[in-house]
């Protein structure tokens, strides 16, 4: 997984994904008729309408024709008074500078216009974009907090002026955001409320083909392999429908990173090298840099390192002139694999030196062996090379010596590797033991409990409940057959009646707390609203929002999905001092999203020490017991979400 994430997630698709969101995508002009009619225009605003025209058509195929228009029309729009159209044609310049390379400068420029929008409450929509693309500016410079604040800062402001586009542009980019800081569980749930977002509002299409290929990461970094080059698929499909270079070639690399992962090699470099045109005609060193990376890595799979050094070496040297440093690690972990490969010893062990100056923490602690072992092989080399500098016999029987020292060295070499692999072996078989077990002992210890809660539930409701009912009726037959002295008398035993009333009642509410009824009847949706229908509405407002779960499911995984959400409900009652919680549930083909979201006290979700109440060990137990995963994001003051994913 650690290879995919590497290959898949830090260096290829995302960072591109809002230039290819950045203007209202309308249906665009002829950019000749455009120029005939810029010609022959006489107004000024005329020519600046015109101008912004021409640079929403080269925007994505051509950032110098993009940028000469941008700046024709913000010549002129410096003698009119048209902030907001002076705010779009700056826009332009922003999306050359960061197309090219330069996030510095492109942050420079969106931070002066920051500054003035927000004293411009009629230009909030303009606002919301800039804020995104300073977010995409701290992407591309690695501060993803600080990228992640100013996309929340762009979807507040894109719903107070409800402005959709802008809304689902932010959608996407704070699920990028999340998805550079491993959270993929909360990342995809961004991008499927992207995917809702276009289709609620039918937003056009083309925004799709990048959501789609953020899914394919998303879910190639979380190991779901046939998830990923599903998603890829359709992400490329959709890229083709509209003529989206950006996306098509993401979705080619992400294509090429799961098939690697797969094995399929040959159809690997073949989706590799499909997407290097239209990196090229992109241009933008950065993910050419990535590409050419990931290609020398495959080229060294493939035995091919001929190829594999010559892209590495291509990389490193784009990669040194832009001053593209995020990316030297992985091109030098190329270059060393295809030169161990090549048994170039020697240029082997320069990488891995240049790996271990980086402190890149992927290698720190592979690079003391791998260090050593090529740093043999290098010097016996070198001493075979002396050696047969000096006369024959000395040189034969130096080289005897050596060819005898060398084999003990192979044969013990390989002696030590055999029982390195006989040892991973044994330990692994245990792991996967010990793994079996605990699920096996997890599984147990829910089933009993589950049957527990049946047993109580049913002697609650069957045999207490019926029997404090009984009792109610043959107090209420005695009070019509007996002669009170007085009027106290007669309320004493009403409110003896009242008592065993309230009685029955607890004791039904009981059982079905512990087993409900809704549950078995009508299924789990059904079931989280009846109990949080329960609730106090006065203290506690509870939004429930459930898709896709029209069809039972299994009904071990609905007992033990209610359970969780009654613990994580009652962890909000108990402790967060909420006003408000927010449940979503949806099923699609990947499984069951769900989270529950509140805006109470909140905790530090660092401290281990908060896992060790009997609460947060249920429901991690228990999503673990369904093969799931769960995250807690939470901190003092902003409340607390349980983000969890079942596979189905």
């Amino acid at each position: 997984m650690k290879a995919f994430i590497d290959h898949s997630k830090k260096i290829l698709f995302l960072i591109s994904l809002a230039l290819s969101l950045q203007s209202n995508i309308n249906a665009q002009a002829d950019p000749a008729i455009l120029k005939v009619q810029l010609t022959a225009e006489k107004t000024t605003a005329g020519k600046i309408d015109i101008l912004l025209q021409l640079c929403d058509v080269y925007r994505a195929a051509d950032f110098d024709s993009c940028l000469s228009f941008s700046r024709q029309a913000i010549t002129l729009l410096k003698k009119e008074s048209n902030p907001a159209k002076l705010a779009k044609a700056e826009m332009f310049v922003f999306s050359y500078y960061y197309n090219e390379g330069f996030p510095d400068s492109a942050l420079a420029l969106v931070e002066k216009n920051i500054a003035w929008l927000e004293m411009e409450p009629s230009l909030l929509p303009e606002l919301a974009q800039y804020y995104s693309f300073s977010g995409l500016c701290f992407m591309k410079m690695d501060r993803k907090k600080d990228a992640l604040d100013r996309f929340y800062l762009a979807l507040k402001k894109a719903e107070a002026c409800k402005d959709y586009i802008v809304q689902l542009k932010a959608r996407v980019n704070i699920g990028w955001a999340m998805m550079e800081l491993n959270q993929f569980p909360s990342a995809i749930q961004n991008f499927h409320s992207a995917i809702q977002l276009v289709e609620k509002k039918k937003l056009t299409e083309a925004y799709t083909a990048v959501i789609y290929n953020n899914l394919a990461s998303c879910h190639g970094s979380l190991n779901n392999v046939d998830s990923a080059y599903h998603f890829a698929q359709t992400a490329i499909k959709k890229a083709k429908e509209n003529n989206d270079i950006v996306a098509r070639a993401n979705g080619l690399f992400i294509l090429g990173t799961a098939l690697e992962k797969q094995g399929k090699l040959d159809e690997a470099l073949r989706s590799f090298l499909e997407a290097q045109p239209l990196r090229q005609k992109i241009g933008d060193p950065f993910f050419i840099v990535s590409d050419l990376a990931e290609l020398s890595n495959l080229y060294a799979k493939m035995g091919k390192t001929t190829e594999g050094i010559q892209s590495g070496e291509e990389a490193l040297r784009i990669a040194e002139t832009n001053k593209i440093s995020a990316k030297l690690p992985m091109i030098y972990t190329a270059l060393a694999t295809n030169y161990e490969a090549a048994k170039e010893y020697h240029k082997a062990i320069d990488a891995y030196k240049k790996i271990n100056a980086l402190q890149d923490s992927m290698y720190a602690d592979a690079n003391p062996k791998a260090l050593a072992e090529m740093q043999t092989l290098y010097e016996t080399e070198k001493k075979i090379r002396l050696i047969e500098q000096k006369d024959n016999k000395i040189r034969f029987q130096n080289f005897l010596f050596m060819g005898i020292a060398g084999l003990v060295l192979l044969g013990g070499l390989l002696l030590h590797s055999q029982y390195k692999k006989y040892r991973f072996k044994k330990e692994a078989q245990q792991q996967a033991e010990l793994l079996l077990q605990q699920e096996q002992a997890a599984k147990a210890v829910i089933e009993a409990e589950e049957n527990e809660r049946q047993r109580i539930a049913k002697d609650l409701h069957d045999g207490v409940g019926q029997m404090m009912s009984a009792a109610k009726m043959n107090l209420s037959a005695f009070e019509s057959a007996i002669q009170f002295t007085d009027a106290a008398q007669k309320t004493s035993f009403s409110k003896a009646i009242e008592l065993v009333d309230e009685s029955c009642k607890e004791v039904r509410t009981v059982s079905h707390t512990m087993m409900p009824n809704v549950l078995l009847k009508n299924g789990l949706a059904a079931a989280i609203q009846d109990f949080t229908d329960k609730l106090d509405k006065s203290s506690l407002r509870v939004h429930l929002y459930t898709e896709g779960l029209e069809q039972r499911l299994d009904a071990n995984l609905e007992i033990v999905l209610y359970r969780v959400v009654q613990e994580c409900v009652n962890n909000v009652i108990k402790h967060a001092r909420a006003s408000t919680l927010d449940i979503s549930i949806i099923k699609d083909i990947d499984g069951i999203d769900a989270t529950i979201e509140d805006n109470g006290k909140g905790f530090d979700s660092t401290d281990k020490e908060k896992f060790e109440g009997i609460g947060l060990k249920n429901i991690i137990t228990r999503v673990e017991y369904l093969k799931g995963t769960v995250d807690f994001d939470s901190a003092p003051g902003r409340g607390t979400v349980v983000a969890l994913h079942v596979p189905v």
